[in-house]
């Protein structure tokens, strides 16, 4: 008989998976998160739910943006669909795009079975800084991450370069 050996998973690893499961919702049912009438502009490097989901960040991550007409969803397009390259980096970002908007996350980090996207403006509020102030490392996790990456997103957007006086 074999000794008992654990199995290490990596946190690259379990990230990932975590994350495939969340977004497990948003790829079975399809199209479900996207409600009708809302205006999706043409898009090339992510779904119609992953921009939504990210302009439901924006609402409460950039609320005192100074650029006024910057887009969060479009510019996690032109940064998916901008790499020369596929890079593991995109396939990471396209998942994390898709938490947002899974009720399977919804479930796991907050036990309700509807996703941070359906939430009025004041609940999506809360719910995210209840993840920011949660003694659960996944939810602080998911929340540091989905808002560093839309800092990042922003910051990268040529009217906030001009805005800060990086470019002329």
């Amino acid at each position: 008989m074999e000794p008992y050996t654990p199995f290490i998973l990596s946190r690259n690893r379990f990230l990932k998976f975590s994350l495939k499961c969340f977004a497990l919702t948003a790829v079975s049912i399809h199209g479900v998160n996207c409600g009708p009438g809302l205006n999706t502009p043409p898009l090339r490097g992510i779904s119609p739910e992953q921009y939504h989901s990210f302009r439901s960040l924006q609402e409460v991550f950039l609320q005192d943006n100074p650029i006024p007409n910057f887009d969060l969803g479009l510019a996690l397009d032109n940064y998916v669909y901008g790499h020369p390259y596929p890079i593991e980096t995109e396939s990471v970002i396209q998942l994390l795009a898709t938490v947002p908007s899974s009720i399977l996350a919804a479930m796991a980090l907050d036990f309700s079975f509807t996703p941070i996207v359906k939430l009025p403006m004041e609940e999506r509020i809360k719910r995210l800084h209840e993840w920011k102030h949660s003694s659960l490392g996944l939810k602080r996790g998911v929340y540091a991450i989905l808002r560093q990456i839309s800092f990042f997103l922003l910051s990268s957007d040529k009217e906030y370069q001009k805005f800060v006086g990086y470019i002329q």
